[in-house]
């Protein structure tokens, strides 16, 4: 029984640690990815509603948040689970720790609050690319 139980905790431990990165991957990525997410999706769903008429705004911006909340959480799973297997427990603690830091925090304000000319540049800069690469034809 005792040479099951040492056998077996290998397995475990490994397990515990694999719990522990997939948390701290999670505290990390709400950190430092989700708020850059929600900012676009929320610029996004703005664009949207503001194309509509002003009586239909109200009602397509909860439509439109309601179902972007699932999409919200997948991308941040799939970030979380990159994250997971891309750092050490020891490097997410690291990262953790910068975030709540006073740079860290900083970083993130900083980021989060970027001027509206300065994010139409990046959209703009972003949109030349995709025109490029969607000028790219096949070679016969």
């Amino acid at each position: 029984m005792l040479v099951v139980a040492a056998l077996l905790m290998p397995v475990a431990a490994a397990a515990d640690d694999g719990a522990e990165t997939s948390a701290l991957a999670r505290q990390v990525v709400s950190l430092s990815v989700a708020p850059g997410i929600d900012g676009r999706i929320e610029r996004m769903i703005g664009d949207a509603v503001a194309k509509q008429p002003a009586d239909k705004q109200a009602e397509v911006r909860t439509s439109l948040s309601t179902a972007a909340t699932g999409i919200r959480e997948d991308l941040l799973k799939v970030f979380a689970g990159y994250y997971a297997g891309s750092f050490s427990s020891a490097e997410l603690k690291e990262l953790l720790a910068f975030y709540q830091g006073p740079l860290g925090q900083k970083a993130l304000r900083v980021e989060e609050q970027k001027p509206a000319a300065v994010n139409a540049q990046i959209e703009q800069q972003i949109m030349k690319l995709v025109t490029l690469l969607n000028a790219i034809r096949p070679a016969p």
